[in-house]
């Protein structure tokens, strides 16, 4: 509720990563009550101090990532002075866009090094494990998984790598939305999947706390669920997936691809209805 020189905030979020100990808030609220106003000018973004009307509420115990101290905040009555506003007034439609790139981006590239580490303990066991008077990186069955777990990271990172040069040189905002969704999703999926090879070729020790394993396979298991889920990812990409043919599509001498086939003429086999 907008107050002249300040606003006053009521609601409450839940899922608050730093809500146990946080001294201030970034916090999205609807300002414009107008309702023919255009969807994306509808909220502002806020920096928020802890203070009077602003309760953490409840805190959650995590399967991982137990240090965040998550938390449901509540906000009764919270003034806000204006000069707290991040960006412009209804303008936090903008903001968010602009966040999610170092969220999402950064989410994929903490994961490759949590993952990391838990190859590293993987194979530095596997190089001392013996089994039938070898050690057990001699098995394929154990080497493979390991080769397609080092697969997993090397492109994780390097598709890291090219989503951060390509935000650095101020791509599109559509296409640069869609790399880092592709980004975000493939590198923590992957990253899942290297830990739990890790923990497969280590056997049950792995499954103890004896190693560090367990431990890394429920930190990454957040990784695919906040900032964005990762289906909210795969419509993400989707979206603008099909934004980007139909616009390439209307661009002149493009290339028909259709047309490489011998057979292209055969409109009538062409059916789609």
């Amino acid at each position: 509720m907008d107050k002249g020189d300040h606003f006053v905030l009521n609601g409450q979020k839940r899922f608050i990563v730093g809500g146990e100990g946080a001294d201030y808030f970034l916090l999205y609220a609807r300002t414009n009550t107008d309702p023919n106003a255009d969807p994306r000018q509808l909220i502002t973004s806020f920096i928020v101090d802890r203070g009077p009307g602003v309760e953490a509420k409840y805190f959650y115990g995590l399967l991982g990532c137990r240090g965040g101290g998550t938390a449901r905040l509540i906000f009764k009555d919270a003034k806000v002075p204006k000069e707290n506003i991040v960006g412009r007034l209804h303008g936090g439609h903008d903001v968010f866009n602009t966040m999610m790139i170092p969220e999402r981006l950064g989410t994929a590239a903490m994961t490759v090094g949590t993952a990391r580490s838990a190859l590293n303990v993987a194979t530095g066991y596997t190089t001392r494990r013996k089994a039938f008077g070898r050690t057990i990186k001699e098995f394929q069955g154990v080497s493979f998984q390991v080769a397609e777990a080092a697969m997993l990271l090397d492109a994780s990172r390097s598709l890291v790598y090219t989503t951060a040069r390509a935000a650095d040189a101020g791509l599109a905002p559509d296409r640069l939305r869609r790399m880092v969704s592709e980004a975000k999703r493939f590198v923590t999926e992957s990253c899942q999947k290297v830990a739990h090879i890790s923990m497969q070729v280590m056997g049950g020790i792995g499954y103890t706390n004896v190693f560090p394993i367990e431990r890394i396979i429920r930190d990454l298991g957040l990784s695919s669920i906040w900032v964005g889920t990762n289906e909210v990812m795969s419509m993400i990409i989707a979206h603008e997936w099909y934004r980007e043919y139909a616009e390439t599509r209307k661009a002149p001498r493009q290339r028909d691809f259709e047309a490489d086939s011998p057979e292209a003429e055969a409109t009538d086999e062409k059916i789609y209805e």
